[in-house]
């Protein structure tokens, strides 16, 4: 059984179609990357799937209840972070999981743990307007995971995060997905999405235009990011050998899917590439092949 399930639903705010008919399963005990361009109706579904927002039409079932009727079932197994994760700036980071632990009417005992979960015990003393975006990612991160949810919705959580951020924060939402509970990501961008997710669901216009296995919905990758010392002589050694190559923030884009035959080539010409990456299409060439249309 599928951990959410959304069956014609639809949403309009005044003129604007938000959902259109949204139809889609999010599996269970995995992260679910939720996909679709700015204005697409990812965070409408969120709140539809939440109960903070009525669908005029369609059903929206959670663990197999229906959250129009049973909400407070719903409520208990599902936590959210979505735009903004309310923090408290003047306060520190334990006050505000010690202010939500008693405003969800749980007790204080996992605190420390969750804290040492996300990486926030030497900061916890801290007050939360002195953390970067990263920390207060993952002190919301913590905050939601105090009630034990069986679902995690996330609203764009590694948005304006830096590399390391981002690295942190999909290793803890890869590790809650390994203990069973569901993760679901919304984001605009497939590459933050790419080495995260186990299925995605791609929406555009409030309309479900694919869902699955990543590899299967995007697609095979179609070149190789290739990383490599002397990237331009590397480059050269590449050309000569057939391959139509381009440099990128002094890393080689070579296509050809044949990470084989392009490590073979570089190492006869004495270069040995650090790392040789598949590169998908990019989400807006996806949504245009799926679509018929620009994004």
């Amino acid at each position: 059984m599928p951990s959410i399930s959304l069956v014609d639903v639809a949403k309009r705010y005044g003129k604007t179609t938000a959902l259109d008919g949204l139809t889609v399963d999010f599996p269970s005990g995995s992260v679910v990357g939720f996909l679709g361009p700015n204005g697409a109706g990812k965070t409408t579904t969120f709140r539809c799937i939440l109960g903070l927002t009525r669908p005029d039409r369609g059903t929206v079932q959670v663990l197999g209840y229906d959250v129009a009727r049973h909400l407070v079932e719903v409520t208990r197994r599902v936590a959210a972070v979505l735009e903004d994760p309310g923090l408290y700036d003047t306060h520190s980071g334990v006050a505000n999981m010690l202010i939500a632990a008693d405003t969800l009417g749980e007790g204080h005992d996992r605190i420390e743990e969750l804290l040492e979960l996300v990486d926030l015990t030497a900061a916890a003393g801290r007050r939360v307007k002195g953390y970067s975006k990263g920390m207060r990612q993952r002190l919301a991160l913590a905050t939601a995971l105090l009630s034990d949810p069986e679902i995690l919705l996330l609203d764009e959580p590694l948005d304006g995060l830096d590399p390391a951020g981002q690295r942190a924060m999909k290793t803890k939402l890869v590790a809650l997905a390994r203990s069973g509970k569901t993760v679901v990501v919304s984001s605009h961008d497939l590459a933050d999405i790419e080495q995260l997710a186990d299925h995605v669901v791609m929406i555009h216009r409030g309309r479900l235009v694919a869902q699955g296995p990543l590899s299967e919905v995007v697609g095979p990758a179609r070149s190789l990011v290739v990383e490599v010392d002397r990237p331009s002589e590397a480059a050269e050694a590449l050309r000569a050998a057939g391959f139509g190559v381009e440099l990128a923030d002094g890393r080689l884009v070579v296509d050809t899917e044949d990470g084989t035959r392009v490590n073979r080539v570089l190492s006869e010409a004495g270069f040995h590439p650090s790392a040789l990456t598949p590169r998908r299409p990019g989400l807006e060439e996806v949504f245009l092949r799926l679509t018929g249309e620009g994004t």
